[in-house]
């Protein structure tokens, strides 16, 4: 069986997308559940992270107190392991498998996609893929790095009124301003920070000035996927079904993958790699779907290896009276 994703192209999956995010991002603490993995319990001691097992529920069923996640926080990212029931015939009843999971702090989110060993599944993931943990502290409870606001001590003496200064509206990072002219790379950021419900916002405002935008609608279907509206990234993509870019024909192949339709996802990553797409580019942008496809994009390369291996005709050797 092929190895898992490797610590080490986790890394460098990590290094790039840090270095996009223009603020450290927060650590990761206390209660979260997923409809499938069940409850998890977060402590975080410095930049190590670790997630236990807590109380019933989740298909593993793993014994509260078992270290299910672990790992280090940078930036938004943690990079580590995560603990998994598997299924399949030669597939261990359960693995550690490295996992580089995105910290969203508005959506109180931790998720990322898990490459399991051919031939194997784990029930415990969203959609086959997905690790995704919900933080199910109260809300006021879940603010990371808020620090109370100081109650300012009262004047002495009266203080002349200052002329009112200009206010310039600044949003938080990671929330999409309503009242700014939407761009690209805002929403490249917002998804990046695993932000997608602001970001299918953004690209919707995007689309709505101009609907030609292939690299909206890719930015787009790209929310979409990571909300799970599959059927909703597929009917934008269709919109840009004839781009000549490649990133719109890669992402319709992870589209289709989170469909479970294979064949239509690899007859589109031929179609992206016919147009000169090709793996391990350090493409941010393009890191979620390029390691879900990966054993796809390895089948399609070695059927593209093979076809220009094959001659036109056979070889006539030597001593053909042929020319």
């Amino acid at each position: 069986m092929p190895p898992a994703l490797s610590n080490k192209a986790l890394a460098t999956v990590l290094s790039v997308v840090a270095s996009g995010l223009a603020w450290a991002g927060p650590t990761v603490s206390g209660p979260f559940e997923g409809p499938q993995y069940g409850q998890v319990e977060f402590r975080t001691e410095g930049e190590r992270v670790v997630g236990t097992a807590a109380g019933t529920g989740g298909v593993c069923r793993f014994e509260p107190g078992t270290e299910v996640v672990k790992g280090e926080v940078q930036g938004h990212v943690l990079v580590g392991s995560v603990l998994l029931c598997q299924a399949g015939p030669e597939c261990a009843e359960r693995a550690s498998l490295p996992v580089l999971l995105v910290i969203n702090p508005y959506d109180r989110v931790v998720s990322g996609l898990v490459r399991l060993p051919k031939g194997c599944t784990s029930p415990a993931l969203k959609d086959g893929l997905q690790v995704y943990l919900k933080s199910t502290a109260p809300q006021d409870d879940s603010r990371d790095g808020e620090a109370e606001p100081e109650e300012s001590a009262a004047p002495t003496a009266p203080v002349p009124a200052a002329a009112p200064a200009k206010v310039v509206p600044v949003s938080p990072v990671g929330q999409a301003r309503s009242d700014a002219p939407p761009s690209l790379e805002e929403g490249q950021r917002l998804l990046q920070a695993g932000n997608h419900a602001a970001a299918q916002s953004l690209f919707q405002r995007l689309l709505a000035v101009d609907e030609r935008n292939a690299a909206a609608v890719v930015g787009l279907a790209a929310s979409q996927l990571g909300l799970g509206d599959v059927d909703g990234a597929l009917k934008s993509l269709e919109r840009v079904k004839t781009s000549t870019r490649p990133d719109v024909h890669l992402w319709t192949a992870y589209a289709h993958l989170r469909d479970k339709n294979r064949i239509r996802a690899r007859e589109s990553l031929r179609k992206a790699m016919d147009m000169g797409w090709g793996p391990g580019g350090n493409r941010p942008a393009e890191a979620v779907p390029e390691a879900a496809l990966r054993d796809d994009i390895e089948f399609v390369q070695q059927q593209r290896n093979n076809r220009k291996r094959t001659p036109g005709r056979e070889s006539l050797g030597a001593g053909s009276p042929s020319p």
